[in-house]
């Protein structure tokens, strides 16, 4: 392979803990023990797939349970060596939470996001819209300023993307601007979907 060249950085949040024993079956399913800080030891079973390697596995590797999708409702389950997990990875506290900057990446990438430090209960940000836009044809404005343009543009316009904040009272706020506060702070946090 050519010399590492990154092209992607994560900022997924995960479910992990310290593996302290494991059994595999010749098709890679099997059983994971884990030491969990609040339930003690316990014993995870795996499905077929999960060990691809024979002796991957090692005592101290991390167990990973990615956040829960539609298509994998209880999360999907990985390993990963302890210092692979480490250097990619800081666990979840006040202290490491998001940058403005890796906020911004997660709106991206499609999360929702907000504050820890908001007075406001159950307020969070969004990405409206497509990055680098989309046409919309002019009917389907709300404005009728941007109908009207849309229409003597050849009947679409594009509409490019925006900050969108649901409020504390319920609202949808369109064209959020951050503070100064909020781009110098460090308490962003993902906000799961409901």
């Amino acid at each position: 392979m050519s010399p590492f060249n990154p092209t992607h950085v994560s900022h997924k949040r995960v479910e992990a803990y310290p593996i302290a024993a494991a059994e595999f079956a010749s098709d890679g399913s099997g059983k994971v023990g884990v030491n969990h800080p609040e339930h003690g030891y316990l014993v995870v079973p795996v499905p077929p797939g999960f060990l691809r390697r024979p002796d991957a596995v090692t005592e101290g590797d991390m167990l990973v349970r990615y956040e829960p999708t539609a298509e994998e409702p209880h999360g999907y389950l990985s390993h990963s060596p302890r210092a692979v997990f480490e250097a990619g990875y800081a666990p979840v506290s006040k202290s490491s939470a998001m940058s403005f900057g890796e906020a911004l990446a997660a709106l991206k990438a499609g999360h929702r996001v907000a504050r820890e430090g908001w007075n406001g209960k159950g307020m969070w940000l969004a990405l409206s819209g497509v990055i680098g836009g989309r046409r919309v044809d002019a009917d389907k404005f709300w404005s009728p300023h941007n109908e009207a343009f849309a229409r003597e543009n050849g009947g679409s316009a594009t509409v490019l993307p925006c900050i969108t904040m649901k409020t504390a009272s319920g609202e949808i706020l369109m064209g959020w601007l951050a503070s100064q506060t909020d781009m110098l702070a460090d308490d962003w946090m993902v906000v799961p979907a409901a």
